[in-house]
């Protein structure tokens, strides 16, 4: 029996960063053997054997892994799992049609109803189910009535921890642009405190795909006092970056029919940023307010109030700071994953 991790190390998504921390610093002593997604999805069955171990990383837009999941599946592949970064959403829509109007009462069905016995029945067959936050395990128990599904603490490379200088006032958002992410209220946030501090700064570090890049422009032409517009930014280039801010304002809108885990909260605080976000989706599970970050309250006076409090009291921020480290390590380190992970 061999093992086998199928995924992308290709790409700018979050599930990439993931997928390449995951296989070095987990999967690699487990003797998994890394599989590109886009290759295997050609023709899985060449490359696989029903009795060989296979671990898959499943999103909403990772097509290739979907399809490659269906198809092992399909052919009673027995040691599949997976690690839903969508949950409680595997597939949307699980049934898709070739004609829009009924793929669309196809998603209306997903979105509104409990799953299907038929989808049950698949998702059964898998060996284990991952899932990165508590809200996200629970949402898939409750939609499939599944026994499968365990809780996977995402996973950090602990060398990337960085304990930077307090630096300001200046503000750094790292992530996709979109309606949903919030990045309006944070600008709109950064806008009353450069009124007392009109020196602050805001980096937008992201890109805005599909029918969001309409709404980037309009961010872009409403909100530049201030602001640099960055786009994409290498890897290798983020660190100068986030050296220049001291908070990450990663505000959310509930998403309501999934509960991805945020990459951009858990990189932000790798980068000893202090968070600023709301309690919506998972973040409260990732943010303890005034341990590790801040969960405001989506009020601006209140909270311009609280931030430029925040601004002026550099002991407690270098407090809060300085916790970061301990907390990233006591949940997300790869001793931490190990420990869930096939046990």
């Amino acid at each position: 029996m061999d093992r086998f991790y199928i995924s992308s190390k290709e790409g700018v998504s979050g599930i990439c960063k993931y997928s390449n921390d995951f296989y070095e610093l987990v999967l690699k002593e487990k003797r998994y053997t890394f599989l590109e997604s886009s290759s295997v999805a050609v023709n899985p069955l060449e490359q696989l054997n029903p009795e060989d171990r296979v671990h898959i990383e499943i999103g909403l837009f990772q097509k290739n892994e979907i399809d490659i999941l269906f198809t092992l599946l399909k052919n009673n592949f027995k040691n599949v799992s997976i690690t839903v970064h969508d949950p409680p959403l595997v597939k949307y829509p699980f049934y898709e049609f070739g004609n829009s109007f009924i793929n669309k009462i196809s998603k209306f069905y997903d979105r509104y109803f409990p799953a299907s016995a038929s989808a049950k029945s698949k998702l059964k067959k898998v060996k284990a189910i991952y899932c990165l936050s508590q809200k996200g395990l629970r949402g898939l128990q409750q939609r499939y009535g599944l026994d499968n599904v365990t809780l996977l603490p995402h996973i950090i490379n602990s060398k990337e921890i960085e304990v930077p200088e307090i630096t300001g006032s200046d503000f750094v958002y790292f992530g996709f642009i979109g309606r949903n992410k919030g990045i309006e209220y944070a600008l709109k946030l950064h806008q009353t405190v450069t009124k007392v501090n009109p020196g602050s700064r805001f980096y937008v570090v992201g890109t805005a795909l599909g029918k969001e890049i309409k709404y980037y422009d309009y961010l872009k032409k409403t909100y530049n006092e201030n602001v640099e517009y960055l786009g994409y930014v290498p890897t290798d280039k983020l660190a100068e970056v986030f050296s220049k801010a001291t908070f990450a304002p990663l505000f959310f809108n509930d998403y309501k029919f999934y509960h991805p885990f945020s990459g951009s909260i858990l990189f932000s605080l790798l980068k000893g940023k202090i968070v600023l976000t709301n309690s919506a989706n998972t973040s409260t599970e990732i943010i303890r307010n005034g341990s590790n970050g801040f969960c405001l309250t989506g009020d601006l006076k209140k909270d311009t109030s609280t931030v430029l409090t925040l601004v002026n009291n550099k002991n407690l921020l270098k407090d809060i700071q300085s916790n970061i480290p301990e907390y990233l390590m006591n949940n997300f380190s790869a001793e931490k994953v190990k420990l869930s992970f096939e046990n």
